[in-house]
């Protein structure tokens, strides 16, 4: 017994480190199998999860991807994450922006579980949807627009009827502007292939040939004459015109809308900071221009869109702080310049 002693005294106290952390190893291995029930289900679980990214070109709604797939079965609306989304039995579809490097391009994203999946296996399901985070790269701040004391990443952490102004809630917007102009063309092909022309609106609208989403002829007149539900922009506000009404920036005494609308193929002029959906078409209705204001700022993948050029608040304010930050920089390299060239000469 002494000799036992002795020898673990003088053992290296590395070796006796060593020793205890093996031991503790196998207890916790002994541990995990005998009481660790949970674990060894959740290792041995057949089921799976799987996601899939798929592309969307034509910037189509979930609802409308899910429709052309020529699926049997009775999607529910649903949203992830602020996106618009389907959901059919165990799997669901997200219609969702990508944004690298300036460009907003949209997927579908498809994320399902087995059939008979166990109950932790649709809890881990239900996690995921419930927590699921899209454009990682979007996580600056913004502020309600009403309630602007209030900071908020996306629309559903400001009042109802309020609008985040923060990078992220205007993709999730543009994403939903595409979608909506996606679902109107279809609309507009459909027509023009029973009537061969498009919708002309020579009558029961503020001007001839020409309608936007916060005129009455939007709905009275426009999607009459398309027989369908036309959507309207998810802030649907003109900028402010002073002298006309506030709505819909129409002067009823003079007859004039606030800024000029020109025939195609130029767009309407819009005051600034407006978000509506405009629709223009020549006197033959042998062509049109459907159009949206792009809150981002980016650049749209696709070349099937009309995006007006209105001053939004947000974005203007960053150009002008550019510009601004452009002219200082220039100003004091040219300074620094000159005293440098002085020092010399001196």
């Amino acid at each position: 017994m002494k000799n036992l002693e002795f020898n673990i005294i003088i053992l290296p106290k590395i070796k006796i480190i060593a020793l205890i952390l093996l031991w503790l190893g196998l207890f916790f291995c002994f541990w995990l199998i005998f009481n660790d029930n949970e674990i060894l289900a959740q290792t041995t679980s057949p089921d799976a999860i799987a996601i899939r990214v798929l592309p969307n070109f034509e910037h189509y709604s979930a609802q409308y991807w899910y429709a052309q797939q020529g699926f049997g079965g009775s999607p529910q609306a649903l949203t992830v994450n602020g996106y618009e989304a389907v959901r059919d039995g165990r799997t669901v579809y997200v219609n969702v922006a990508n944004v690298v490097t300036g460009d907003l391009y949209t997927n579908i994203y498809l994320i399902s579980f087995n059939q008979d999946a166990e109950s932790a296996t649709r809890d881990i399901f239900a996690n995921i949807l419930s927590h699921w985070k899209f454009n990682a790269n979007l996580t600056d701040f913004g502020r309600c627009r009403q309630e602007n004391s209030i900071f908020c990443l996306d629309d559903s952490e400001c009042p109802i009827n309020d609008f985040c102004n923060s990078a992220k809630a205007s993709v999730v917007r543009d994403t939903r502007r595409l979608s909506d102009l996606a679902r109107i063309k279809i609309a507009l092909e459909n027509y023009e292939a029973q009537t061969d022309y498009y919708p002309r609106l020579t009558a029961g609208t503020y001007l001839p040939r020409r309608t936007l989403s916060t005129w009455p002829s939007w709905q009275d007149t426009f999607a009459r004459d398309l027989g369908v539900y036309v959507p309207i922009d998810p802030i649907n506000k003109l900028g402010p015109c002073p002298g006309y009404n506030g709505i819909t920036c129409w002067n009823e005494e003079t007859s004039r809308f606030d800024r000029g609308w020109p025939d195609l193929p130029r767009g309407p002029e819009l005051p600034s900071s407006s978000l509506v959906y405009t629709y223009t078409v020549n006197a033959l209705g042998s062509f049109y221009d459907l159009c949206m204001v792009s809150e981002s700022g980016l650049n749209i993948s696709g070349d099937n869109f009309c995006i007006l050029n209105v001053c939004l608040e947000s974005l203007c304010g960053k150009k002008k702080a550019r510009k601004l930050f452009g002219y200082l920089m220039f100003v004091g390299i040219i300074l620094l310049l000159v005293l440098f060239l002085t020092a010399i000469v001196n």
